[in-house]
């Protein structure tokens, strides 16, 4: 039995007073992100924006397996918002679509939910796609048949895991009737809201297809109510991370009505992605500051297209794992003796680092502004007077960055290295010491 066979459903049962703290916590930490946004230059407001939204974009499309092109869902969100941007060559409907859908739901937080709204958003999420079905699919209405999600194990077996209420199109209008009059009227805090309007739009799975993707975006929409414009965030780049435990926390609300671990799992889960979120705001205020610092320096072409591409593809990227020559050569096709020359110019320019030997071990860091003063304290004095030790003790914050405080061989070897050179120098031992407690 189905938790729709239920006598009581739709009512289903949670105790608010169980996630007041995760409720709380998270609404401290929205006005956080909002702090750190406002750090950023007014200009680069929309990077910030148009960067949470990519990432929404192709993790929600990731959950359901698919795996769509950065460069042309930035461009498609970035076009839909009215920025500046040349339309790509190609035919990428998928991309445009769910960036299409996505940011009709932040232009919609005033909006009340609606059948119209609803399949507003499925006919934008779908439109263009109808080659990727082998049999027609009905866009931008509820379906007329009975519908199953099944599970397909790596054989190619499948198992019925769960059906959906409602045999035809108006019994699940009836369903989706009551749906949309409880989210319109109900009472309570955005990730509570959120929580109990993703499970029971899914579960209802009004939609032939593209029921997870709209239902997160109702997720997000009610996340919006508390605030008077949308806030950066991007809730499915944590259920991606988590992927096969929300599918299971999912199926565990299948038989019954009582979803407390359920809502508190996606509550908490609410609280952590705001965590991602900051990061990214904080990348966009690294990536405003570092063409402050650079903006003025002559690239060639080959060199502005790597740039952009190190920072288009985010934080986790080449900015965390580096630039080879090979990438370097891919990304802009120049011949390895251009390459090499490239980089050795971006690098004397002080746009990237080396790090590593050899010409496989070798890597192209971003050197980051606020890197430049480093080892100057208050009084502006050189903290250590030896340039390899300076070296290696940038080295060494690049690595704690990077690696955001985890322990790894590379950091051991280069504290190791850094106590080999400091001949028992005070003042440079402190400053280590001060470091590796800071991030401890």
């Amino acid at each position: 039995m189905y938790h729709w066979q239920q006598k009581n459903w739709p009512q289903f049962e949670y105790d608010v007073t169980r996630f007041e703290a995760s409720v709380s916590e998270y609404s401290k930490k929205a006005y956080s992100i909002e702090g750190a946004l406002s750090q950023i230059p007014s200009n680069d407001h929309n990077d910030a924006f148009v960067h949470l939204l990519v990432e929404e974009a192709l993790s929600t499309s990731a959950i359901e397996g698919e795996k769509l092109n950065r460069e042309e869902v930035r461009s498609s969100v970035a076009r839909f918002l009215g920025l500046k941007e040349p339309e790509r060559g190609g035919y990428f409907p998928k991309e445009k679509g769910i960036a299409a859908m996505l940011v009709d739901v932040r232009k919609s937080i005033k909006s009340a939910m609606s059948k119209t709204l609803l399949c507003h958003w499925h006919t934008l999420l779908l439109h263009g796609s109808e080659d990727y079905y082998v049999n027609p699919i009905t866009k931008g209405d509820y379906r007329d048949s009975p519908i199953d999600v099944i599970r397909e194990d790596l054989y190619g077996d499948s198992e019925i895991i769960y059906k959906a209420p409602g045999n035809n199109r108006t019994e699940v209008e009836h369903e989706m009737d009551a749906f949309i009059q409880w989210y319109n009227s109900a009472n309570c805090s955005g990730p509570i809201k959120a929580a109990v309007a993703h499970l029971w739009f899914v579960a209802i799975h009004p939609f032939q297809d593209g029921n997870g993707r709209v239902g997160r975006a109702i997720a997000e929409h009610a996340l919006f109510q508390d605030f008077s414009r949308p806030p950066l965030f991007s809730m499915s780049s944590m259920i991606n991370t988590n992927r096969m435990e929300y599918y299971q926390q999912l199926r565990n609300t299948n038989a019954g009505l009582q979803i407390n671990e359920w809502t508190a799992w996606f509550v908490e889960l609410v609280r952590t992605s705001q965590d991602k979120s900051l990061e990214s705001v904080e990348f966009v205020l690294q990536k405003s500051k570092f063409w402050a610092e650079y903006g003025e320096v002559k690239l060639n072409q080959r060199q502005e297209k790597v740039m952009k591409k190190i920072f288009s593809v985010g934080a986790d990227g080449f900015v965390r794992d580096g630039l080879t020559n090979e990438k370097y050569r891919a990304i802009t096709g120049a011949p390895p003796a251009t390459a090499t020359r490239d980089l050795k110019s971006l690098v004397d320019n002080g746009l990237l680092y080396p790090s590593g030997e050899g010409k496989r071990g070798l890597r192209y860091f971003v050197n980051f502004p606020q890197d430049n003063n480093l080892f100057i304290d208050k009084e502006d004095t050189p903290l250590v007077d030896d340039v390899s030790l300076g070296k290696i003790f940038k080295k060494i914050e690049r690595n704690i960055e990077y690696f955001r405080g985890e322990k790894n061989p590379s950091l051991t070897k280069l504290i190791d290295e850094y106590k080999a050179l400091s001949l028992d120098d005070k003042v440079a031992e402190q400053k280590l010491e001060k470091l590796l407690e800071r991030n401890r």
